[in-house]
């Protein structure tokens, strides 16, 4: 395996996780121009810049594709922050050991987010983000109360945005309800729904037909994996096969949305017939078991799409209730790796932004903000980092240069606007040309000189904050790790394993909810370690997509697992008596225990059976669900690992340092 190069790391961080928001990114420029309009009206010629970024900021937050009752939460949540930071900023103006302490505050609390969850963390970012902003703007012109008064201005003009929410709420839901039937959804991103749809009131129809989503979406995804490792007949009828299926899975987003019940099995059908002829071997089992399982979920599917969709009998996806105690009690220590990342980040935010203060300084600024964008949890992130951010914003300050050259400074006033909607647009799905964007509007509406020796002056700087975000990284705390990643995905299966036993009672086990956190927390931290070595992996050599896309999909199911358990164990905290399940318990720990073994040692073992429990007496309709969802994720952890093993991805990759 040949190592990548810095051309080679450079094209895998800048690939793109989506499409361009063009519609989002046009209403947030003309939100953020009318609150500055609203604001010169008022007076408020002081808070300009702040309510304009503020503004932006809001409309980012009020447009993520979550539901109402959870972006109202989180809007607020963003304001208060907002606020205390500007306002903290305005009270530390009175001295320096006061703006340290405030900086000390925001830096480590912000970051800290991260032990929560990766979208706790990022909030946590753009809440220090905002901070930061506030030491850059805020000045003794103006008292506290006026700071407060343009924070709420912003917010209030962006909550425009939650009129349209309000009116398409429910189509908002139909939406995230049809994302995993998008072929272009990843199995990771369809989790992300799934957790953003936890707590919802869903339909028994909507319900059903998110969870039929996301086994098809699974089943597609290890379709495409086994397609890459055949040849012949067999690969044109099964890449058929794949593609009729995908252009059903389509109609079926578009039924759900539309109300429509469009689309035809078959040549579903008959595709699986040719399929049947070729079988002549062992080796198409596999071929034939995909193709007949997703045949069944779209029967299944056209059977809910043809019922009435009613308001009564709601159901919810329940995710684990962990207590603010519990988790700090897990994770508040200098073995997780964001607790360090948070001390090392404290202490270079603090240090740069004291010179901020002090000096005022442009270079001293550029400087800071180099550190806040490029420093991460790890060495090899942070390093990552380097290379994406520095490189985009060289290539920008080229284009600034140009456009320097090119345009009168008038016009330069316009094209710097126009690079604020690009920023918006690419904001997060292009991370890269969003960064570019960013560094040309402020290089041009922010201008030292002329627009070269403001150019110049501001690569340079970004380049020393890269360094010293580096410095930090490698030697205050550093996560450094040796990969094992087939002994990774083994640690991982066997921490489902754990959790299983702390959940599911039986005749030795009664649930006790602060073990199964105990577990669950051990699960999230092997988790962490399988996503860190998945990219370590993807970064460090080339001619990997297919093995990179192997242990991505394996470890999305082992987080479904995961995810399910947890519904399980939030049932049985809800006071439901559970029948006799000590057998099912039994398969599913066999199950996993073969599975950690087999990834363990390379070799291939005979799948551990898991009982369905349809129709058994005493095993109520609400719990089938539960044991369904958590017998599908076996079955695609077995058969992954089964093409893993025979294709040689879960023999490599086994020391990496």
């Amino acid at each position: 395996m040949e190592k990548k190069g810095f051309m080679g790391k450079l094209k895998i961080l800048s690939k793109p996780t989506g499409s361009p928001q063009w519609k989002l990114a046009a209403r947030s420029i003309i939100l953020m121009v009318l609150a500055v309009l609203i604001a010169r009206y008022l007076g408020f010629d002081e808070g300009l810049l702040a309510v304009m970024f503020i503004t932006l900021m809001a409309t980012i937050i009020i447009d993520l594709p979550l539901p109402l009752r959870k972006i109202i939460p989180l809007a607020l949540a963003g304001f208060l922050m907002t606020l205390l930071a500007f306002v903290s900023s305005s009270l530390a103006l009175s001295s320096l050991p006061v703006f340290l302490f405030f900086t000390v505050v925001w830096a480590f609390f912000s970051i800290s987010l991260y032990i929560f969850s990766e979208t706790a963390g990022l909030f946590g970012f753009m809440v220090f983000t905002g901070y930061f902003m506030s030491v850059l703007l805020v000045n003794k012109n103006a008292p506290p109360l006026d700071w407060g008064l343009y924070i709420v201005l912003a917010y209030l003009v962006a909550s425009i945005l939650f009129i349209p929410k309000l009116i398409h709420r429910k189509d908002d839901i139909l939406k995230m309800v049809a994302s995993p039937y998008n072929p272009r959804t990843p199995l990771e991103k369809v989790l992300l729904t799934r957790y953003a749809l936890s707590g919802v009131p869903l339909s028994r129809r909507s319900y059903e037909l998110f969870r039929m989503g996301t086994y098809l979406n699974g089943f597609r995804g290890y379709g495409e994996l086994i397609l890459s490792r055949l040849s012949g007949e067999s690969k044109d009828i099964f890449q058929s096969f794949m593609e009729i299926a995908s252009q059903n899975s389509l109609k079926i987003a578009r039924s759900i949305t539309n109300h429509e019940n469009e689309f035809d099995l078959e040549p579903v059908d008959e595709k699986i017939l040719k399929l049947q002829e070729t079988a002549n071997d062992q080796s198409m089992n596999a071929v034939l078991d995909v193709a007949q399982d997703m045949s069944s979920l779209f029967r299944r599917v056209k059977e809910l799409l043809a019922e009435e969709e009613t308001s009564s009998n709601k159901l919810r996806i329940e995710s684990p209730r962990n207590s603010l105690q519990e988790v700090l009690k897990a994770n508040f220590n200098l073995r997780n790796m964001y607790i360090r990342h948070a001390l090392r980040f404290t202490l270079a935010m603090t240090l740069g932004l004291m010179v901020v203060y002090l000096t005022h300084e442009r270079s001293a600024i550029w400087v800071t903000m180099g550190i806040l964008i490029i420093i991460k949890p790890d060495v090899t992130s942070t390093l990552n980092n380097m290379i994406s951010r520095v490189s985009f914003n060289f290539t920008a300050i080229l284009l600034a240069i140009a456009l320097g050259f090119f345009f009168p400074h008038q016009m330069l006033v316009w094209i710097a606007f126009i690079m604020l909607f690009l920023f918006r647009a690419f904001y997060p799905t292009y991370m890269g040309l969003s960064v570019m964007a960013m560094t040309i509007f402020v290089v041009l509406v922010w201008p030292t000189g002329t627009v070269f020796e403001n150019a110049v002056a501001r690569i340079i700087d970004i380049s020393i904050g890269a360094i010293l975000a580096f410095i930090c990284a490698y030697l205050i705390l550093p996560s450094r790790m040796t990969v094992d990643l087939p002994g990774q995905i083994a640690r991982t299966i066997g921490a489902n394993r754990e959790y299983v036993n702390a959940v599911i009672p039986s005749e030795d086990v009664v649930y006790n909810h602060e073990h199964a956190v105990t577990t669950f927390r051990k699960y999230m931290l092997e988790d962490k370690n399988l996503e860190s070595a998945i990219k370590k992996v993807n970064d460090t050599f080339n001619d990997v997509g297919d093995d990179v896309s192997f242990y991505n999909e394996l470890g999305a199911t082992n987080r479904k697992l995961a995810a399910d358990i947890s519904a399980l164990a939030t049932l049985i905290e809800s006071g439901v008596s559970l029948p006799n399940i000590s057998r099912f318990k039994e398969q599913l720990m066999d199950a996993l225990n073969e599975l950690a073994l087999s990834v363990d040692k390379s070799v291939v073992l005979p799948h551990a059976n898991v009982d369905k429990y349809h129709g058994v007496e005493g095993v109520p309709l609400y719990l089938e669900n539960y044991l369904d969802w958590i017998i599908s994720d076996v079955k695609f952890i077995q058969e992954g690992v089964e093409l893993g093993l025979k294709t040689g991805a879960l023999k490599r990759y086994r020391e990496m340092n």
